[in-house]
């Protein structure tokens, strides 16, 4: 895999510098949220200067390959030598910059991408919290793609809530990924959803993708498959105190297989939108199942050409007795001296962050 150069850009799309002689990259992709970057190159070096706050790096000439210069850097290591470090979010990342806001609920139902795009452009494009009295909150060189309708069908509702938290709830809940890309010829920003293609040995529209030792492509594997936070059955408590609190059942299991749990809905206006609430909490406490890997570059399967981030893919390890038909749902991309592409498959193992901050949302939802 060869090391791209990387094109550094400012909001306004002026091309500040070029540069393809940096000591490291790392750039990942996300399907369901933001990804992230971080390269290191030594002082010095042409263009390095021109590596400011909030400027755009964007990878190999790939418009959707790009990303926020956030984080700053310089260090000196014992021989003198002084290496500038950035990081930052893929172009995903100024959804984290926007609230969900709402005088009431904003509620929608439709199809996933309609649900998504609504909320996007309602706080970042010229929807309702965008334009007029709102006119601040735009952004003027972002824009969201037409709506063609993809995905299946939920309901959803939100009030100052953090924007990206709410597009990765709705997409993963309705498993659909999502990316921000650069496009040059208008200058714009643009969000847009990504369905991924079903790529596994279970259909036969598509040339099948596998990874495993038996195709020489994949190693330094680890399997996670966890059902510590598992819940089946949820008691859905909606508006109302005490006995008069209407409550809605959602999910199924019977014996020893149900794990039941209590989940706070009392936003929901009526019946049915707290069932559908709650479907939506108690699919956040679903099993764990993910694989890690290093995909290999033997040619057998070339990335972004017979697959792809969001694409549905079989994964086989015959020792371990695994065969996994999953989505792909982060790809790094790490070119050193020896670069790699490092894949990840199934469900985000939730990190202590993202624990608190589902704790936050629950007493939120109670207040």
């Amino acid at each position: 895999m060869a090391a791209p150069s990387v094109r550094i850009l400012d909001t306004n799309f002026y091309l500040h510098g070029e540069i393809d002689n940096y000591e490291s990259l790392q750039f990942t992709r996300r399907f369901y949220r933001a990804g992230e970057f971080e390269m290191h190159i030594q002082i010095g070096k042409q263009h390095t200067d021109q590596l400011l706050q909030d400027r755009i790096i964007m990878v190999g000439n790939k418009p959707h390959k790009a990303g926020i210069i956030r984080y700053r850097q310089v260090s000196e290591d014992d021989n003198g030598i002084e290496t500038l470090i950035i990081k930052g979010p893929t172009l995903g990342g100024i959804l984290d910059q926007r609230v969900t806001m709402a005088v009431s609920y904003d509620r929608i139902r439709g199809p996933a991408e309609t649900v998504l795009k609504h909320y996007v452009n309602n706080n970042l494009g010229n929807g309702t919290y965008a334009t007029g009295i709102y006119s601040a909150r735009q952004v003027p060189f972002f824009m969201v793609a037409p709506d063609l309708g993809r995905g299946k069908e939920t309901p959803w509702q939100t009030r100052f809530e953090q924007l990206d938290a709410v597009n990765q709830e709705i997409a993963e809940f309705c498993d659909i990924g999502w990316q921000v890309a650069l496009d040059i010829l208008n200058k714009k920003w643009v969000y847009d959803v990504l369905p991924g293609r079903d790529l596994t040995t279970s259909q036969n529209i598509h040339p099948p993708v596998i990874f495993s030792h038996e195709f020489d492509n994949i190693q330094s594997q680890d399997y996670v498959d966890s059902w510590l936070q598992y819940k089946n059955i949820g008691y859905a408590g909606g508006a109302g105190e005490d006995e008069d609190r209407l409550i809605q059942i959602v999910g199924s299991g019977s014996g020893f297989d149900r794990r039941e749990t209590f989940l706070d809905c009392s936003s929901a206006a009526d019946a049915l939108e707290l069932t559908s609430m709650g479907e939506q909490a108690l699919s956040e406490q679903k099993r764990i199942q993910t694989f890690n890997g290093l995909i290999l570059s033997t040619g057998s399967f070339v990335y972004e050409r017979d697959w792809d981030l969001g694409d549905r893919v079989t994964l086989q390890n015959k020792k371990w007795g695994l065969t996994m038909n999953s989505r792909v749902t982060e790809v790094k991309e790490i070119y050193e001296p020896a670069s790699k592409l490092e894949i990840a498959l199934g469900d985000e193992i939730p990190t202590i962050t993202q624990f608190v901050k589902q704790l936050r949302s629950n007493v939120k939802r109670s207040d």
